[in-house]
């Protein structure tokens, strides 16, 4: 990948940008069930789901590996 020139980096800011869009990308899906709901397209359901496990888990990871990174700055 290329770095996109004009955005702040530091070591945590890949990790910070997996962070941020796995969560906004929860919200949207959870729309995205509701209306595959609402449609009565089960295969939609269990798509949109399976992809916002995914996310959780991303997000999950992310925080826990960004504790311990910050942490050890303070000290």
């Amino acid at each position: 990948m290329t770095e996109q020139s004009g955005q702040p980096k530091d070591k945590n800011y890949n990790l910070i940008s997996v962070l941020y869009h796995s969560s906004d990308n929860i919200e949207s899906l959870k729309t995205y069930i509701q209306d595959a709901q609402q449609e009565g397209d089960q295969e939609l359901v269990d798509f949109f789901s399976a992809v916002l496990e995914n996310n959780l888990t991303a997000a999950q990871r992310a925080k826990e590996m960004l504790v311990p990174r910050f942490q050890s700055e303070q000290e």
